[in-house]
């Protein structure tokens, strides 16, 4: 049980130092890394049809679906 308690603790400290770095990564990402990671997210995915109007909404929808699979 001790062995148990111990694997718990260590894997919530990663959890926190792992969210901290990830928090860190997208601070330091520029807004052409963030393009290009969105660009690879889409290209990666089925072809969705878009609809015309506002991009942010657009964006948001796409995101959605590639979300929930």
């Amino acid at each position: 049980m001790e062995a148990a308690k111990a694997y718990a603790s260590q894997w919530a400290a990663r959890s926190l130092e792992l969210e901290r770095l990830r928090l860190h990564n997208l601070r330091a990402m520029t807004e052409a890394d963030s393009a290009l990671l969105f660009a690879q997210r889409l290209s990666a995915a089925p072809t969705l049809p878009l609809r015309p109007g506002s991009g942010l909404v657009e964006q948001q929808r796409l995101l959605a679906r590639l979300r929930h699979g």
